[in-house]
């Protein structure tokens, strides 16, 4: 089975949504992203940083290495702890051990922005994508990040 696995450090960045707007002035409709410009400049930030990652992970070639097959992708996504984690002694509080990253940012959002920084460079559209598995975890300082494995699916 072909598969192609990297690592990314930095903060991920969730993709927000966005919406298409018709002007009568153009006679067409455009998209318009919500959010803030803090987090157009992170989303920005996170998916050069993925499609670097993912360059150097494929290699010197023309087109991606999968392309028109069916696809698992395994995400695991490392993010920062919140600030309340933290005792004023600089040690992680002790329930903060068990904590899960319920909050934000968005998982399917994560998923979205990452997906999307792949197509051209590891595969050719992530509507290829059949199956996948997705965590979210807490990092240690300096390690956040993810770590991502794409697989071709066999049959």
């Amino acid at each position: 089975m072909k598969t192609i696995t990297f690592e990314v450090l930095g903060t991920p960045a969730p993709k927000g949504s966005s919406r298409a707007i018709y002007s009568k002035k153009l006679g067409r409709a455009f998209n318009v992203p919500s959010g803030s410009n803090v987090n157009r400049d992170r989303m920005k930030t996170w998916d050069a940083a993925v499609r670097e990652a993912a360059r150097a992970a494929v290699g010197d070639v023309t087109a991606p290495p999968f392309v028109l097959v069916p696809l698992f992708v395994d995400i695991l996504f490392r993010l920062a702890r919140p600030a309340d984690h933290w005792s004023k002694k600089g040690g992680l509080k002790p329930w903060a051990n068990d904590a899960k990253p319920m909050f934000k940012p968005d998982f399917d959002k994560l998923v979205r922005s990452t997906l999307d920084a792949l197509k051209g460079t590891v595969y050719d559209d992530d509507a290829r994508i059949c199956s996948a598995r997705v965590d979210k975890i807490y990092a240690s300082p300096g390690y956040e990040g993810m770590a991502i494995q794409v697989s071709q699916l066999e049959g």
